[in-house]
């Protein structure tokens, strides 16, 4: 989900974690990084430690990028918005990874998992959906934050164990990426061809979707064509993210994608695919 949309009205709160489950996470996030995975998944462990005893807002201020973008309902420079913004009253937040990677070069990065929003007796999860960079020898940040609205009501378990998605990137000279986007975005429902055998599909209203599975999914979201409005790879060139628009055959908005493309043996393929729907018209 678009996680800074939780944080005022009338974006959807975001839960605090609580007493036993506050000191678990801070044992996680301090537990020793045995490669750049490890460290991945400290940094999204601390940011969520951070969001119980820090507050939501004061998490997303100390963790972001200074090139932070939020998907919300359109990409938005994160550290203006956030500066502006204050955490509604009684509104609490758990999240955790369950799937993971990073790239080669240690400077780029994904992670994704559930999270549960609580406000009074409102209750319900979806799934988030982090992007991050590390440059040089300083700490990762998260440079893009989304996910889906939440798709079930009620609570659901955090996972303790993170998967590693993606098998070993190749650095060696394939089709080129923008070519391969510009197939996938003459309609985004297809991602036949494009979709790791583990490659993760986040659509509004469904539970994250994997290989095939993922890839009906999306065969049954709406249909558009995508437009690229930005996005970069990490030094080593095997892992990749991108976001843009997607526009209906009537030239109206329907939401905006967020990818994560891992440079294979076999060529690019997609670890994660995430459309965020726009906000409906009136």
């Amino acid at each position: 989900m678009k996680r800074d949309e939780t944080v005022v009205e009338p974006n959807v709160p975001k839960p605090k974690i609580r007493g036993i489950a506050v000191i678990a996470l801070l044992a996680l996030a301090n537990a020793p990084a045995s490669d750049d995975l490890d460290t991945l998944v400290a940094a999204e462990r601390r940011f969520a430690a951070d969001a119980a005893t820090l507050g939501i807002t004061a998490a997303f201020r100390a963790h972001v990028s200074p090139d932070g973008l939020l998907i919300s309902p359109t990409p938005r420079p994160a550290p203006p918005a956030l500066a502006t913004q204050t955490d509604t009253p009684g509104a609490r937040l758990e999240w955790q990874p369950e799937a993971a990677g990073v790239a080669l070069s240690g400077d780029l990065g994904f992670t994704t998992g559930p999270y549960v929003m609580r406000h009074g007796d409102r209750v319900s999860h979806g799934q988030f959906f982090t992007i991050w960079q590390r440059k040089g020898t300083g700490d990762w940040r998260w440079l893009i934050d989304s996910g889906t609205p939440p798709f079930a009501t009620g609570d659901v378990a955090m996972p303790l164990r993170v998967a590693r998605l993606g098998g070993p990137g190749a650095t060696a000279q394939v089709e080129d990426l923008a070519a391969v986007e510009r197939r996938l975005d003459a309609d985004v429902s297809a991602l036949g061809g494009f979709l790791a055998a583990d490659g993760r599909v986040l659509r509004a209203g469904a539970p994250p979707a994997i290989g095939e599975a993922g890839a009906a999914l999306a065969a049954r979201g709406p249909k558009g064509a995508g437009k690229r409005l930005g996005g970069g790879r990490s030094s080593a060139g095997d892992l990749a993210y991108s976001y843009g628009r997607v526009e209906g055959g009537d030239g109206l908005l329907i939401g905006h994608y967020v990818r994560v493309w891992q440079r294979a043996a076999a060529g690019w393929r997609l670890l994660v695919d995430q459309l965020a729907p726009a906000p409906r018209r009136s």
